[in-house]
């Protein structure tokens, strides 16, 4: 044999060495690969059903407050209707009393004539030798309507 062919083969065996050792790697890899896949499936599959029950809670949230909605626009309606019913009903009767009211006030003051009113003033002490007591008259102007 020559020198050659026993380097050719030292080259292959070497070759053959780290291609095995390449080929380990890979496998080692690959299994640790498939473990974090097999946890994230795992904890995807968790998060997947923690978010169904979440969203299948909240589709029963809106439903409520659609149902809520529903009611106070109902409520809202009714309101309004009882409360045109209400207007329509008592408006007569408040026109007349606050036209009432109106020709009393009128009347009263067309018929208030000039009243004095008498103010006596308390005797102070020691104030004039006299000791009457003071006297004041208040008029009250008759307003003309």
């Amino acid at each position: 044999m020559s020198a050659l062919s026993v380097v050719l083969i030292v080259v292959a065996v070497v070759g053959l060495v780290v291609v095995a050792m390449a080929v380990q790697s890979l496998i080692i890899t690959l299994r640790s690969l498939r473990a974090t896949v097999e946890e994230l499936r795992v904890e995807t599959h968790t998060a997947v059903a923690e978010m169904r029950a979440m969203v299948a809670e909240a589709n029963g949230e809106i439903a409520r407050v659609d149902s809520l909605l529903d009611t106070a626009e109902v409520v809202g309606a009714r309101v309004e209707a009882t409360s045109r019913l209400a207007w329509l009903v008592m408006r007569n009767p408040l026109v007349k009393l606050a036209s009432a009211s109106v020709a009393t006030d009128r009347r009263l003051r067309r018929t208030v004539t000039a009243e004095s009113v008498e103010v006596v003033e308390p005797r102070s002490i020691g104030s004039g030798s006299d000791g009457t007591r003071r006297r004041r008259r208040i008029r009250t102007a008759r307003r003309a309507s």
